[in-house]
């Protein structure tokens, strides 16, 4: 239990994850690398409460399985060795392939019964497991958001002012988790700050799908969350869609939101045995655009 004042609760994305101290001694090295290129004290602060940083271990409970760390490590070393992308990461970042990827992840999206004839396989793998959470297949959904509500409310419990991270599809159930807390649990709590890597929310089948998209009025959205501000990486292929930053303005118009913002020119970095990948949670969190949110909201 951290003794700090502040928690930043990391809820990963889909897919197997390494052993949750793995996992989070990695992506919390990153941050703090990062932070420490542009924010040398504020790094130094934040290295004083190392267990102010957690990570959610979802994915074990819904695949049974935990990837192997070892796979990802020495391409980890290979991107805390640089300072900030090169003109290569740049160039393979805006490739002419990755633009016809994102062609076709919103073809499969605004035509799913043409789009997904042509869809790389990969979709496909996702949208079933995605499938499993939304339709809570042997209550697996429920049991997910159940991990993520704990680790917020102990840290409310606590009285600690808390980030809450959700990447890739791990933003997902981070906004549902926020909807049930708000609309279901009647949990009173705000949320201070509210990160989005990656996030797929601006797709029309997720949105479709997210906690409260049928309701109308004060219980469309969660109205539990003070700043909420999104990442998206140059190249990605399914998280840079103007929706997911139009239900923000809606949201801060509605006066639910003090602050929302959207960052979406961010470059990350790492590359793994596949080349450039710039939706690896690894990247999104040892960079100069998530450290400064991360400084700013630690220095608040």
């Amino acid at each position: 239990m951290s003794t700090g004042t502040r928690k930043i609760i990391f809820v990963p994305g889909i897919r197997p994850k390494p052993p949750v101290e793995e996992h989070r001694a990695a992506l919390w090295r990153c941050l703090l690398n990062s932070v420490e290129q542009g924010r040398p004290i504020v790094a130094a602060s934040m290295q004083q409460d190392p267990d102010a940083f957690q990570v959610v271990p979802w994915s074990f409970d819904f695949y049974r399985i935990h990837q192997d760390f070892a796979i990802d490590a020495p391409y980890l070393e290979q991107m805390l060795e640089q300072s900030g992308p090169t003109q290569r990461d740049l160039r393979d970042a805006r490739s002419v392939s990755r633009r016809i990827q994102e062609w076709l992840y919103l073809m499969a999206d605004r035509m799913p019964g043409l789009g997904r004839l042509f869809a790389p396989a990969a979709l496909h793998i996702r949208l079933k497991e995605m499938n499993r959470y939304f339709n809570d297949v042997d209550a697996a959904g429920t049991d997910v958001r159940n991990h993520v509500k704990a680790a917020l409310l102990s840290a409310w419990q606590d009285n600690q002012k808390v980030m809450l991270v959700g990447h890739s599809f791990g933003s997902v159930i981070a906004y549902d988790v926020l909807w049930e807390l708000a609309h279901v649990d009647g949990v009173e709590n705000m949320l201070d700050c509210f990160v989005t890597m990656g996030s797929p929310m601006g797709l029309q089948y997720v949105r479709s799908e997210l906690r409260g998209a049928v309701a109308t009025g004060t219980r469309r959205f969660p109205t539990n969350i003070r700043r909420w501000i999104n990442i998206a990486a140059v190249g990605e292929v399914t998280a840079h869609h103007p929706a997911l930053e139009a239900m923000q303005k809606e949201m801060a118009a509605s006066g639910w939101l003090e602050e929302a913002r959207s960052l979406s020119d961010v470059v990350t970095f790492f590359r793994g045995p596949d080349g450039l990948n710039v939706h690896k949670c690894y990247g999104y969190m040892y960079n100069e655009d998530t450290a400064g949110v991360v400084a700013d909201w630690w220095g608040s």
